[in-house]
């Protein structure tokens, strides 16, 4: 299951752990097991899993790729000016010297003063765009993953009092290890089709 793809920051990145967030659940029943669900497979398409997650997180990464290519797209032209900036010392030396039949490839054009202007320039336009990005991440994931995200919730509760289930914990591939050592109970199954056969209103 991709999130984001076109990563531009730690803010993306972190999507899958932010799903997760707020999700857990604690039973108002004082006993039983611990049980957990796989978040992976919750986001699948039904019959696997209930889709809304995963339909959401699609959603978002649409609505943030063209911010996320255009922050690549200057990422790039910063590094070919970095890299011109970095050969210019001696490039124009090497130049004259340099053998007609040499099978080298042609040297960057050597930077000029206006390199460095440019170079400031993208390194503050990029910072812009990043920060606006990580704005329009959180009020973009508020509207569309949040609702849903509220709503798997709220059913995550009702499923632990139904099941008996001391906790709900929502389980990334790094917990489950761990969840199983500690005698967890992988409910995801049950869950999904409780969750199917129990639309919510």
């Amino acid at each position: 299951m991709r999130t984001i793809p076109l990563a531009a920051g730690a803010a993306l990145a972190a999507l899958s752990a932010i799903v997760s967030t707020g999700v857990s659940a604690q039973s108002e029943a004082s006993a039983g097991p611990a049980c957990y669900i796989e978040l992976r497979q919750l986001m699948a398409d039904p019959p696997a899993g209930i889709g809304e997650l995963g339909a959401a997180i699609r959603a978002l990464d649409v609505a943030l790729r063209p911010q996320v290519t255009e922050i690549n797209t200057l990422k790039a032209q910063l590094a070919r000016l970095e890299q011109r900036e970095a050969q210019a010392p001696s490039t124009s030396a090497e130049a004259a010297f340099e053998d007609d039949s040499s099978s080298a490839p042609p040297p960057l054009p050597p930077a000029d003063e206006r390199t460095g202007e440019q170079i400031r320039v993208l390194h503050s336009e990029i910072a812009a765009k990043q920060a606006q990005l990580k704005l329009d991440y959180g009020a973009q994931r508020q509207a569309l993953v949040g609702p849903v995200q509220a709503r798997v919730g709220q059913r995550v509760q009702d499923f632990a009092t139904d099941h008996g289930c001391a906790e709900v914990k929502m389980a990334r591939a790094p917990d489950l290890a761990a969840l199983g050592t500690a005698g967890a109970r992988n409910v995801t199954g049950e869950f999904v089709a409780w969750y199917l056969a129990k639309p919510p209103a």
